[in-house]
């Protein structure tokens, strides 16, 4: 009974560790392996290695860019990995690249990545490299997990804050980080941040404004530049600047402009430190000529629109037609820019919806009323296109005694921009005798009002295009605006303005963004096709949405201008220009990587990164050795099972005779 006690504890004990070790064998523990002895090994590792190249890193440094740099360090990380680890490389960019995506480790891996390792014109975005590696990590079935980080680390490309809550959210404790620092050291750099077309109206052998904005990113000493304007490729204005240390500085620049159509624009300043940011793009549209339909009660009627607009219609930028309003249906608006009405005195309903149509495609629409309107259609009309509301005349025309004067002018709009040459713009009084009163949509802008305050002259723009109402209708019974100069630029730059408003110009993205366009009233063939500054060819494929055709533009890293093309006919033209925050010169501090993640390991050293991350790796998991002893118990356990069972057989054999 003793034995039998005895054998049966060591059972117990046996038959407990086997399932101890079976446990601990299935929960994979490891252990550290230490500095790198000769028993120190490790088991495979799941590496994602995030790899900045975005704009940043072309500066140019003394023995070649910061991009070399980068290569240097990334090909010093082959020595730390082995056959079994399993490797991706991300591009930190916008987009978020892959190089190489969960391939076993072998050296041609790097040669495959310094391949796509190229110069660019991207922004770095840390944040979602960072996001897309550490969910890629927490799907794998490696335990040990490594993300390798080599970057300037722009503050610009990583939001610290919002990268700190998702690594805590997603309990990234069980990957190791390391942050591999490239460290600039040519600041010496003027940037070309934005530029700007100061006019809004654009005309032909006009003055041209722009405003560019450069930036000296050296925090100590001043810099010099020469900067050059370029149109459709011809230097046409230069000016010498001097920046101030760690300052923005703008400089106007003034030409005339000698051509229309769409215009591809450039302002450069001289080479420096980091040449990808010494470029900026950007474009805009001069029309070759406005084409004007002009609707009249008859031909008995007297206007003064053809005397007003006829400066512009000798110089060619007008293209003028009149006729009788009876005839309006004989005409396809969408072969006008701009629509006029004047003097009628119906707007029947099918008017006012063809006249709806074409103002929302882009088309201008100016309405002056006449004498004896039927009110109900007029403010149909108001109320179709969102102007407002419009009611009884106040005055009577031809009754000089009683008039109210236009007295208050929205000057910041663009229909006034540079119409009087100083400063303090102020108008002449100009008498009103008689108009309509209208109340006016809050979404309705009232260029001019009269001294009671109602307004005279109201704009109200549409999707695309834009309605102009004038109160009042032009003629000398009405008012002095007739007779009186300002009628004739004011006239102009309204047509203008309404007119060329569905023309896409000053499209602009940044290196690496999509864009997409809606486009109405294309005819067939569908050829499409976007063509670059060095008259590179880019096939796209439109998407139809009932009549209007959608077409997208990805892909776009090389800067410059493009000029989309359908059916060899230019839609629009779009500047591409590299992203602003790539050329400052603000980098996160080891202070910040640890606030970021307090177990990083930030090797600024390179050749000290085989030593760090061998010191920080885990060594050899257990689970094999518990294993083993479980399956050396289980036979142990079996073997005494079976010996102490044969014992028991022959005590009682040997035994039973005695008791009889």
């Amino acid at each position: 009974m003793r034995n039998l006690r005895i054998r049966q504890l060591l059972l117990l004990i046996l038959r407990t560790l086997i399932i101890i070790f079976l446990v601990m064998a299935f929960a994979r523990p490891t252990i550290r392996s230490g500095t790198g002895s000769l028993l120190a090994q490790r088991t495979p590792i799941e590496v994602v290695i995030i790899l900045d190249n975005s704009l940043s890193l072309n500066e140019v440094q003394m023995t070649g860019t910061l991009l070399k740099d980068l290569r240097d360090t990334f090909d010093e990380l082959q020595t730390v990995f082995q056959t079994g680890d399993r490797i991706t490389f991300l591009q930190a960019t916008v987009p978020v690249k892959e190089l190489v995506k969960q391939e076993n480790f072998q050296s041609s891996l790097w040669e495959r990545a310094h391949q796509r390792l190229q110069p660019n014109y991207l922004k770095s975005d840390l944040n979602a490299a960072i996001i897309s590696a550490v969910e890629q990590l927490r799907q794998s079935h490696y335990y040990n997990r490594e993300i390798y980080i080599i970057s300037d680390f722009q503050k610009s490309a990583a939001k610290v804050t919002e990268l700190k809550s998702f690594l805590e959210e997603m309990n990234a404790e069980n990957v190791r980080f390391f942050a591999l620092p490239i460290a600039h050291h040519n600041f010496e750099n003027i940037s070309v941040d934005s530029v700007d077309v100061v006019n809004r109206l654009i005309e032909k052998n006009q003055m041209l404004k722009l405003e560019t904005y450069l930036n000296n990113h050296h925090q100590e000493k001043h810099l010099n530049s020469m900067v050059s304007a370029l149109l459709n490729g011809k230097r046409v204005a230069q000016k010498n600047v001097s920046l101030e240390n760690s300052s923005i500085h703008q400089v106007p620049l003034q030409l005339t402009l000698t051509e229309n159509g769409f215009i591809e624009g450039e302002i450069e300043t001289e080479s420096d430190a980091l040449i990808e940011d010494n470029k900026r793009f950007f474009n805009f549209y001069v029309p070759r000529k406005i084409r004007i339909l002009h609707f009249l009660p008859g031909s008995g009627f007297k206007s003064y629109i053809p005397l007003v607009i006829r400066p512009a219609e000798d110089r060619g930028i007008f293209e003028y037609t009149k006729d009788a309003f009876l005839k309006w249906s004989d005409y396809s608006f969408n072969d006008f820019d701009v629509v006029f009405l004047e003097g009628l005195r119906e707007l029947p309903s099918n008017l006012i919806q063809r006249l709806k149509n074409f103002a929302e495609q882009g088309g201008g629409v100016f309405v002056i009323p006449g004498e004896n309107i039927v009110m109900p259609q007029y403010q149909k009309f108001m109320k179709d296109f969102q102007i407002g509301s419009i009611s009884e005349m106040r005055g009577t025309p031809g009754k000089t005694d009683q008039f109210l004067t236009m007295s208050k002018v929205q000057w910041d709009h663009t229909v006034f921009e540079g119409l009087f040459e100083s400063a303090q713009k102020q108008l002449n009084p100009v008498e009103v005798y008689a108009n309509y009163r209208t109340n006016p949509n809050p979404q309705t802008q009232s260029l001019i009002s009269l001294s009671d305050g109602s307004p005279y002259l109201l704009l109200r723009t549409m999707r695309k295009g834009a309605a102009i109402f004038l109160s009042s209708a032009l003629n000398t019974n009405w008012s002095q605006l007739p007779i009186k100069g300002f009628v004739i630029p004011l006239t102009y730059r309204l047509i203008y303005y309404i007119g060329t408003r569905k023309v896409l110009d000053r499209q602009a993205i940044r290196c690496g963004e999509s864009f997409q366009q809606v486009f109405s009233d294309l005819e067939p063939p569908y050829d499409f096709k976007l063509i670059s500054a060095d008259g590179g060819e880019i096939k796209l494929t439109p998407e139809f949405k009932g009549a209007d055709v959608l077409l997208k533009v990805e892909d776009l890293e090389q800067p410059g201008n493009y000029r989309l093309l359908h059916n060899d006919q230019t839609l629009m033209v779009l500047s591409v220009n590299p992203w602003q925050e790539e050329s400052r010169m603000e980098f996160l501090t080891e202070k910040d990587l640890d606030d970021l993640y307090p177990d990083m390991y930030v090797i600024k050293d390179q050749k000290q990164a085989e030593e760090i991350i061998s010191q920080s790796r885990f060594g050899r998991e257990l689970w094999k050795h518990f294993l083993f002893l479980a399956i050396l118990l289980l036979f142990i356990e079996m073997i005494v099972a079976r010996t102490g069972s044969k014992k028991e057989f022959v005590t009682e054999r040997v035994q039973e005779p005695a008791l009889k």
